[in-house]
């Protein structure tokens, strides 16, 4: 299907594409780097950029509103959530830090209208390294979301909302692998006028996550909480739309990412900068102790193979205002970890 679409595409028309993302409370700023990879991959085309947001204060909206207009080709549009305590109870219930992941559930009740189909980035740990336009025109088929597999090297599970599935006497340990997500939603196209049809609500989120917690302990993220919800209710796309670089093996890695999502094991770079002298000194270590990765804080590594993503991130970043503020942060954060380790960096 991906060949077909970017086939289709390749020579296309610019046109008018809509993501979204969705955040919450300070620091707005790191969104810069996502969008300033977005609009340089799509130069020809009027980038519509819906912001979900709570508790975001307005002179953060406005920066970022105006960053987006000094890009060209990206507009901001900034959609306030109201009730947040649905959220929060999500949150709570699913064990997580923050709320804001789950605010694309509701993405269909607050995008206007005649949008039937939209993008969904995450805020901080995705850039976009190709066109997205034959993600987003992805069909359907009739199911809620177009998604990458959470579980590249397992066969897909294809299996009905989570609560049926138990009464049907499914196994608890599948329930719990479902609660891990069958999607990841680092990157997803929402199909709005599905979820519109079925008068999908955050009230059945809700419902869904006080069975999972009650019933069976459970935690979630909202990839979790969808697939216990909905099932496996979706369309896979290709794994180019959503590359998690932590899954790549010498001889299988992307040759050509759409996206690029720092999610798993490897450690997020809007925390963690390597300045030059620190990636020559990390190389340089696994090379001649012959390891296969670093071991940092939290038990996170740092493989040879991931110093070129991270290198990627900060090399948009360092072009967004936005980096003066966080990377001599993040260079501290991991001049201190390599020390720990015996690196010392000067």
């Amino acid at each position: 299907m991906d060949r077909y679409l970017q086939r289709r595409y390749k020579y296309r028309a610019p046109t008018r594409l809509d993501v979204m993302t969705s955040y919450a409370g300070q620091n707005l700023d790191v969104v810069q780097v996502l969008l300033l990879s977005l609009s340089e991959t799509h130069p020809r085309d009027e980038i519509v950029f819906w912001l979900f947001e709570q508790r975001v204060s307005a002179q953060d909206i406005a920066a970022l509103a105006d960053f987006c207009a000094s890009l060209g080709n990206v507009t901001l549009r900034s959609i306030k959530i109201p009730h947040t305590g649905d959220f929060d109870r999500l949150k709570t219930l699913g064990g997580k830090r923050d709320s804001a992941r789950f605010l694309w559930f509701v993405a269909h009740q607050h995008l206007p209208r005649d949008l039937k189909r939209v993008v969904y980035l995450d805020a901080l740990d995705v850039i976009v390294s190709d066109d997205l336009v034959p993600l987003l025109k992805h069909p359907f088929l009739g199911k809620y979301l177009v998604a990458c597999r959470e579980w590249l090297d397992i066969p897909p599970l294809l299996v009905g909302p989570a609560r049926r599935a138990h009464d049907c006497g499914v196994p608890t340990w599948m329930i719990k692998h479902m609660s891990r997500g069958l999607i990841n939603s680092g990157a997803i196209v929402l199909n709005l006028d599905k979820f519109r049809r079925d008068g999908i609500e955050i009230g059945h989120y809700v419902e869904t996550a006080e069975w999972a917690y009650d019933k069976l302990n459970l935690e979630f993220g909202d990839q979790g909480l969808f697939s216990l919800t909905h099932g496996s209710h979706y369309v896979q796309a290709n794994d180019r739309y959503n590359h998690r670089f932590f899954n790549d093996l010498p001889n299988r890695t992307m040759k050509r990412p759409a996206v690029i999502h720092y999610c798993g094991g490897v450690l997020k770079p809007v925390h963690w900068r390597l300045t030059a002298e620190a990636e020559h000194l990390v190389a340089e270590h696994l090379v001649r102790k012959d390891m296969a990765a670093l071991t940092l804080a939290n038990s996170r590594q740092l493989r040879a193979a991931d110093l070129p993503y991270m290198r990627k991130w900060w090399d948009v970043c360092v072009r967004t205002p936005c980096y003066s503020r966080i990377a001599p942060q993040a260079s501290q954060r991991m001049a201190a970890a390599l020390s720990r380790v015996g690196l010392n960096v000067e």
